[in-house]
């Protein structure tokens, strides 16, 4: 049995422009100890489906159909107070992108995580203080002792997302949804965060979800990939086979775009136009109307998703039986015409 499953999940906006549809209908699946990312440009639906997990999503949205089974266990039919008390925190933890905004300025880090151990675990105040300090040591801080009485000002922006790492392990959660935790910082500190994921992983065996646009990050930290566009998972595979043999024209056009050392100018190849409104989400495929190798049916008929047997999957109809096409089209320009991402290599 997975750790976790979903299945056709739908969570819509209502507006007063009308039903945002931000997820809509997804599927994907999570083994105990794996690691996936969730991958796609702003809008795509990412952060939308994994707050869905842990029915965080307010008015004027809420998930309207699916089935999220966490460890056999269905948790749309939980209560908001079964969700609070039994999975939130103590199953499923979450490392928001922003751990400026996420700390409270007016207390101290240690406070904050105190308070989360005790409401959780039912420690005293002295056990929860000792326990914020090992966690605080296990994901970096140096001088625990010392900044756990520190305000969020006055650590760095790496160290505030450690710390919120730390919080989200302070009740020894089975997953861990990391939303964008490299989002502005820099790049030394981008690797550093993503090195204590692996090492935590490792260490305290639980599984993680990374949301992210950054193609980089879910090479670095993720066994499987799901590609998201308007709400749709279009493309997933293991991370190897997905940059090796990109299939959907979305994810090729995103190793496309990635920005490489060695990249010269011509060989940077951006998407075009952008992302259309969920409230009126293109028929057909979503992505047709940015993509380069669309054809008649495509504005006709919803893709599936094809499976060929190798844990890869992909919907797009240039994989279909009866595509009128002789074979799968690959979005090709100069250089990169096998469909392979330049760029990244198996070294």
């Amino acid at each position: 049995m997975s750790l976790l499953a979903v299945e056709d999940l739908r969570t819509y906006f209502f507006t007063p422009e009308g039903i945002v549809q931000a997820v809509d209908g997804i599927d994907f699946e999570l083994e105990a100890g794996e690691s996936l990312g969730i991958v796609g440009e702003s809008g795509a639906g990412k952060s939308v489906a994994v707050k869905s997990l842990m029915g965080l999503i307010r008015e004027p949205g809420r998930v309207v159909d699916g089935s999220i089974r966490f460890e056999g266990r269905e948790l749309t039919d939980l209560s908001e107070e079964q969700l609070r008390r039994e999975i939130r925190g103590n199953e499923i933890a979450i490392v928001f992108q922003d751990a400026m905004s996420a700390l409270n300025p007016v207390f101290t880090v240690g406070s904050q995580l105190v308070e989360v151990i005790r409401e959780n675990t039912g420690r005293t105040e002295t056990e929860a203080r000792a326990r914020a300090i090992e966690l605080l040591d296990d994901v970096g801080i140096p001088d625990p002792e010392q900044r756990i009485d520190e305000y969020p000002h006055q650590y760095s922006g790496g160290m505030q997302q450690r710390a919120m790492i730390a919080m989200a392990l302070a009740c020894d959660p089975k997953l861990i949804i990391a939303d964008e935790p490299t989002t502005a910082l820099d790049v030394t500190i981008q690797a550093g965060i993503l090195d204590l994921f692996e090492d935590i992983q490792e260490r305290y065996d639980t599984s993680v979800i990374y949301v992210t646009h950054d193609l980089g990050v879910v090479r670095e930290v993720c066994d499987r990939v799901a590609v998201m566009y308007l709400g749709k998972i279009v493309e997933t595979a293991p991370y190897e086979e997905l940059y090796r043999n990109p299939k959907h024209p979305y994810t090729q056009s995103l190793l496309n775009s990635v920005v490489t050392p060695d990249a010269t100018l011509d060989g940077i190849d951006p998407i075009e136009g952008t992302m259309p409104s969920g409230v009126s989400p293109p028929s057909g495929c979503r992505f047709r109307t940015r993509c380069p190798v669309a054809f008649d049916e495509c504005s006709r008929l919803v893709p599936p998703r094809y499976d060929d047997g190798t844990d890869h999957d992909v919907a797009c109809l240039l994989y279909d039986e009866r595509n009128p096409r002789d074979e799968p089209a690959l979005h090709e320009r100069p250089g990169r015409g096998d469909g392979s991402a330049e760029g990244f290599t198996d070294d």
